[in-house]
């Protein structure tokens, strides 16, 4: 295997590392039964009004924010864009998966335990945002929707993430007290991730970009070559 072959499969490794890492994450949250994060609200309450898988409704979700992207950017939304369908079927097929790997555990007993689980599912969400987000290949098509509105709005990346997900918990709270007449999905966790994702992130950051960013970069001889070049 060439430099180059090496270069990318690497990155492709860690992408899906972290992909599957992210979803083992929301799997675990909603093991706790204490909320989900806010970016898989509406996916889960679609899945338990359909009854359908939750890794399907988050794939058709995250697809529909690619048409959002659309109609937000029209004349210069990019047609490579269209590649985030690939990482948001790829995403789902791990949410799928992930929930059957946890579907083992046991059940909470106690509301410790829920904690717990709700501990777990943000140490691996924010472990997993770290992972894909250093592969820089494809991002998420949530994350293009903030990206996207940012750029047209003028709003700062950080504000229009406060926007998206308040948006996407309003439409999950909706949605639940139409079909179920109570909170489905959004619970006191939902806002304790909000705020702890980005703590675990903060620490793993500190503890593993560099490594992660010197596994990642090329080869000694790539780094050469492009040096004469």
């Amino acid at each position: 295997m060439n430099s180059e072959s090496l270069y990318y499969s690497k990155r492709i490794l860690i992408y899906c590392i972290g992909l599957f890492l992210l979803a083992t994450g929301v799997s675990l949250s909603v093991h706790s039964n204490l909320g989900v994060s806010p970016l898989n609200t509406l996916p889960y309450v679609l899945s338990r009004i359909t009854s359908a898988e939750m890794g399907l409704c988050t794939s058709l979700v995250f697809v529909g924010f690619i048409a959002l992207q659309a109609l937000i950017l029209r004349r210069e939304f990019k047609v490579s864009t269209l590649l985030q369908i690939l990482c948001s079927f790829l995403f789902g097929y791990f949410v799928s998966l992930a929930s059957a790997c946890t579907a083992c555990l046991p059940a909470c007993g106690s509301y410790s335990f829920q904690l717990l689980y709700l501990a777990a599912s943000m140490a691996l969400v924010a472990l997993g945002i770290l992972f894909y987000l250093s592969a820089d290949l494809l991002s998420l098509p949530g994350e293009g929707v903030m990206q996207a509105v940012s750029h047209k709005s003028g709003l700062a990346f950080s504000h229009s993430k406060i926007c998206f997900d308040c948006s996407m918990v309003g439409s999950a709270v909706i949605l639940s007290l139409l079909f179920f007449r109570q909170l489905e999905g959004v619970r006191e966790g939902t806002a304790i991730a909000a705020v702890g994702v980005g703590g675990f992130l903060n620490l793993f950051s500190r503890l593993w970009k560099n490594r992660l960013s010197r596994f990642l970069e090329r080869g000694d001889e790539e780094n050469c070559r492009e040096t004469v070049g």
